[in-house]
């Protein structure tokens, strides 16, 4: 049989073990609701692991898990690697991710002066140098014999994970974390000898290398994770990082590469790609290592989201294997997929950092080296309606029945999709000339191409299951009844919402979601009337062609509502851009031909403007959504007209939802 990636399904021989293909998956941190308040396993972790090997991966691992409780836990959802009361619900981990056939991992760390004191017993962390954290935060400088205490720690974390059934682990060194704040070059300004030249700063990390060796033997694995780039003046890039690499490769069996630091802000989107980079962006990395002439097996991560992609780099050398985070969390089946030959099936990944943020309690106002507990949410991803919530089987339909859905956006094609798939015969209703919804606009963005691919995957999907659509027919109660559906699912979104200021409706202002579509028709200057996240990303895309934009919010900030992550990239590339500029605090109070004037705390102002963009959010269609009730025995709202104007995560598990209940 010929496979299509011939080089990335070739297995690897690392030591002893066999890996199937050279498909990892990337360390992601636990879910609060996958652990009990000890740091146990629940079931659902399990499971979910589980699908991720059942995928076709050919190494599972597990995210951040600290070596100890004491100083190094960097997360309050840290599994518990230090009480053997956990050792059962481990093995049960990784008999499950073996029995698939992948190999289990898991990422052990500690966090150094990103430690949490909350989840230290409130000591104060501890890194190569001693200093005040932003927060007011006191980090003690580490002694020798703390060095010598965190190396039996890792040592004693390993010997630990054996006893569970891991044949191997990730130690993270990158990202500054304790082993990287050692390594960096900014970070561990000590005069001793264990700072100073790269000699010097390696010492700790391959104490601990040595420490570890010492305790498990030759045939526990380790994988060592470093920054190719730590993203800040003075760190450590991708040259000093592949010599340290060959200074250790004789202690460890691979070597990870990532980027990015934990301590400054702007890197954590390049740390976890945005839509704004590139897809593979690390590849550099690989090519340097092998330059380097590292002879360990090199893996890649990030944004690897295409088989072909992962396929040429291999191919050409570049690496030995990829690693992928959140493009298996919104396809675990990714592998099998590709390694059948159904590549058009894989769900794409939309670069939203719902997977990563919403989680943690990461919200707007929180410092990178803190959590808002209270505000944190299940385990859920924007494309994948089934994450978090593997145990939940839904079975085939016991009677199949005709289902009509009403609207060709996210929540009715996925509606579809979950219904067609239960074995249900379904009809798709859409008044326009194309599906997509509030998100065709993807078409026309650069730097929405992930949401685009996943637009273009639900609607290939919905032509994969044969579902009947009806293009350019707005649907009416008199139609729907005519066709005697068992079900109906209404789906009928949402509209941009005008405020009423005079001259609102004049012929220079137009919607943001027009402004999208028909840029070349936008004038020279440009005010946009609202800088949440469509207001911002429509700012940028009018930039992109030389407008000069003026963004004007009620607010005391832009994007307020915008994901943590997702934020930190989309406010910097707003005042970085030499065609734009915001003024918050004010308030649209009239339009004309000439501009807007806006009322600020220093008075009122008036904006030239050639066009006015407005981008003030919507309205949720619920009475055009009613209007189909009485249509069929059952009814169902999904999306935006169910719960209000949200985002593609909310209206992507409405429709899944809305057709697991028929």
């Amino acid at each position: 049989m010929n496979r299509p990636y011939p080089h990335l399904f070739k297995p690897l021989q690392v030591g002893k073990l066999r890996f199937r293909n050279r498909i990892w998956t990337a360390p992601t941190a636990q879910a609060m609701h996958f652990l009990t308040s000890e740091g146990y396993l629940r079931h659902e972790s399990i499971e979910h692991f589980r699908n991720r090997a059942l995928g076709g991966a050919a190494c599972v691992t597990l995210g951040e898990a600290s070596v100890d409780q004491d100083r190094g836990a960097s997360h309050f959802h840290n599994v518990n690697l230090q009480d053997i009361h956990n050792l059962p619900y481990l093995t049960q981990m990784t008999d499950a991710i073996h029995q698939a056939g992948a190999i289990a991992s898991i990422e052990i760390e500690h966090g150094g002066k990103y430690a949490f004191p909350q989840v230290n017993g409130g000591r104060n962390p501890i890194a190569p140098t001693g200093c005040v954290l932003p927060n007011g935060q006191i980090v003690d400088e580490i002694t020798e014999d703390q060095m010598d205490e965190v190396a039996d720690h890792f040592a004693e974390t390993c010997h630990y994970l054996q006893n569970a059934g891991f044949k191997m682990c990730l130690i993270h060194g990158a990202h500054q974390w304790l082993l990287g704040q050692f390594l960096s070059p900014a970070e561990n300004r000590r005069k001793d000898k264990w700072g100073g030249s790269l000699e010097n700063r390696a010492r700790f990390p391959m104490m601990v290398l040595d420490r570890i060796r010492q305790r498990v033997g030759r045939d526990f694995l380790l994988e060592y994770r470093i920054s190719g780039t730590e993203g800040q003046p003075g760190g450590l890039e991708i040259d000093e990082a592949c010599e340290f690499i060959k200074m250790v490769e004789d202690k460890i069996d691979m070597v990870h590469f990532s980027r990015g630091n934990r301590g400054v802000l702007r890197s954590r989107p390049e740390m976890f790609p945005s839509e704004f980079m590139p897809k593979c962006p690390n590849e550099y990395m690989g090519i340097a290592a092998k330059k380097h002439g590292i002879r360990i097996p090199v893996i890649i991560v990030g944004s690897i989201t295409d088989p072909e992609d992962a396929e040429r780099m291999i191919a050409e050398g570049h690496c030995d294997a990829v690693a992928m985070a959140r493009t298996v969390i919104a396809d675990p089946e990714w592998a099998n997929k590709a390694r059948l030959g159904k590549r058009e099936e894989i769900r794409p990944c939309i670069k939203c950092f719902n997977c990563l943020d919403e989680k943690n309690g990461r919200i707007f106002g929180g410092g990178i080296t803190s959590f808002t507990r209270d505000v944190v949410k299940r385990y859920a991803c924007s494309v994948n309606p089934r994450i978090g919530i593997e145990t939940d089987g839904i079975p085939p339909a016991t009677e199949k029945k005709v289902v009509s859905i009403i609207g060709g956006g996210p929540a009715g094609m996925q509606a579809a999709i979950t219904a067609a798939e239960r074995g249900h015969e379904v009809r798709l209703y859409e008044k326009s000339d194309h599906l997509g919804g509030q998100i065709f606009f993807a078409d026309f963005v650069s730097f929405k191409y992930p949401l685009m691919e996943f637009k273009n995957w639900l609607i290939s999907r919905v032509g994969q299951l044969g579902i009947k659509v009806f293009l350019n027919t707005e649907a009416t109660p008199e139609l729907i009844e005519a066709s005697y559906p068992d079900v109906v699912i209404a789906c009928t979104g949402s509209r941009p919402d005008l405020p009423p200021i005079p001259g609102i409706e004049g012929s220079n202002v137009m919607l943001a979601a027009n402004a999208f579509v028909n840029r070349e028709t936008v004038g020279k200057k440009v005010v946009v009337v609202g800088a949440g996240d469509t207001g911002c990303e429509c700012a940028l895309h009018l930039a992109e062609i030389g407008r000069d934009v003026t963004l004007v919010e009620m607010d005391e900030f832009i994007a307020r509502r915008t994901g943590y992550t997702q934020r930190i990239v989309l406010v910097e590339k707003i005042e970085t851009n030499e065609h734009i500029s915001c003024i918050t605090r004010a308030c649209c109070k009239r339009a004309d031909d000439r501009g807007v004037t806006v009322e600020t705390p220093e008075g009122e102002r008036f904006l030239e403007a050639d066009t006015i963009v407005v981008a003030l959010g919507t309205r949720a269609l619920q009475d055009e959504a009613e209007a189909f009730r009485d249509c069929a025995p059952t009814f169902w709202l999904a999306g935006d007209c169910a719960e209000g104007p949200k985002n593609v995560r909310h209206a992507i598990r409405n429709g899944y939802d809305a057709a697991c209940r028929l």
